[in-house]
This record gives C-alpha cells, structure tokens and sequence, in this order.
C-alpha cells in the first residue's frame, strides 16, 4: 500500500544523526524540511538526496535564534498547510569540566539544546493543535540519565529537554499528538572529538541505524504512543 507523503521537520540536519533522519525519511517518499546554521552543507545534503523518492528543501537557521524559528515554521505551513512531524535534532556540547565551562560555553550549549527545542517545538504546536495530530520526536541523549564527567552543560540541557517534553506530554496527549523523547547512548557522530572517533568508533552506535529506528517509531497506529525510548550500544556505555 503507497503510504501519503508526510511534511516533515528536522532541526540539525547538517550531519551526524539530522542527516542520516533526512536521508531515511525522504528515501521512504516523505518531504523533509531540513534547517541548521550551515548552508553549505544542507546543499549538499539536498543534492545527495535529488534522486530519493521524497522531496528534501533546506533553510538555514540558528535555533538559537526564536524570530529564525517562527518563520520557518510559518513558511512551512503556507507551502504545506501542516507539518505532521518535528524532529528536534539539533546539539552541541563542549566537553569540558564544570570549572574549566565558560559562560559563554554553558550558554551557548543550553541555548542550541534546550531553548532551540522549546522555540521549534512552540512554532508548530498550535498547527498540531488545531489538526489534532503530528509527533514531536526528540533526540535527546543518555547523558540525561546517567553521569558523564566533562559534560556538565549537556547534560543539564539535555535533562531539562527531557522534563520539558514530559509535561507538553501530558498537556497534549489528548489532542492526538504524541511527544517521543529518545535517549540514545554514543552515536558515531562528528560531535564526538577525531581521537575519540578513532578510538572506539567500534563501540559506537551508526547514525543510519539509529534513523532507522526513529524512521520506525513516527510509523507506529495512532492508538499507541512510545514515550520514552533508550537506545544504548551493545558493548555498553562509553564514557571518555
């Protein structure tokens, strides 16, 4: 059966797990929406995907930035009349000591993590509202769960995402939108250090997997919501 082409919003999607979600959703026929800060690179994101089945348009834009936000999200709903689903992909971390993080640092790492998603989320909610349906899927990060030295500023950002979305959670869930957060564990992703990668791209999970997976759990029936989902690697956590 030829499933309907769903619209499709993802934040972060210059690399790593953003780019594997584009790659996986317009290859199944879905328009995606693609925004982050670099334009160079959503370029060529968009023409490594011309040929998939779906469609792919790409926006540059800080998530840090509300005014950059809104107006994505308002041009999305004049081209399309809806966006069916918000992927909050975007992050950045710093990984450094609590005395060693600068303000700027800790601000800079809150602001992309934590208020990017509250401004994305906020842009399209009242479309969801008033359509009485969409999924808001966050990639959040195991980090949020456990204790890893060197990421204070992450870890609190990506906690307080995680508290966030449980109350939209519950403030929406009788409105037909659900609200997945998903907590993955190491991801082969350009955010980790080179030496890093190096060294234990073994043990670390691939983003194209993980896409896989996400791509899955935007498919399950209207009926059920998954609300919170660990995705951890085989060999165990890693912790640098």
């Amino acid at each position: 059966m030829k499933r309907s082409a769903r619209i499709v919003w993802i934040t972060g999607a210059s690399s790593g797990i953003g780019w594997a979600l584009v790659e996986r959703f317009v290859r199944s026929g879905d328009t995606v929406i693609a925004s982050a800060r670099s334009k160079n690179k959503l370029r060529e994101l968009q023409e490594k995907v011309r040929a998939s089945r779906g469609q792919c348009k790409v926006y540059a834009c800080d998530i840090r930035k509300q005014v950059q936000v809104r107006k994505i999200a308002e041009q999305i709903v004049a081209e399309y009349g809806k966006i069916d689903i918000l992927i909050n992909g975007a992050g950045v971390t710093y990984f450094k000591d609590f005395l060693g993080t600068t303000a700027r640092e800790f601000n800079e790492v809150v602001d992309t993590n934590l208020n990017g998603v509250f401004y994305a989320t906020q842009a399209v909610l009242a479309n969801m509202i008033e359509r009485q349906s969409g999924i808001i899927l966050n990639v959040v990060s195991y980090a949020a769960k456990a204790t890893y030295t060197l990421s204070a500023a992450y870890s609190a950002s990506k906690a307080g995402v995680g508290a966030l979305m449980d109350v939209l959670r519950a403030e929406v869930r009788d409105k037909g939108i659900k609200v997945i957060n998903v907590f993955p564990g190491a991801v082969l992703t350009p955010i980790w250090h080179p030496k890093h990668r190096e060294k234990y791209a073994h043990r670390m999970m691939r983003p194209e997997e993980l896409a896989q997976l996400l791509y899955e759990v935007t498919r399950q029936p209207k009926s059920m919501m998954i609300e919170d989902m660990v995705v951890r690697p085989q060999a165990g956590d890693l912790k640098v």
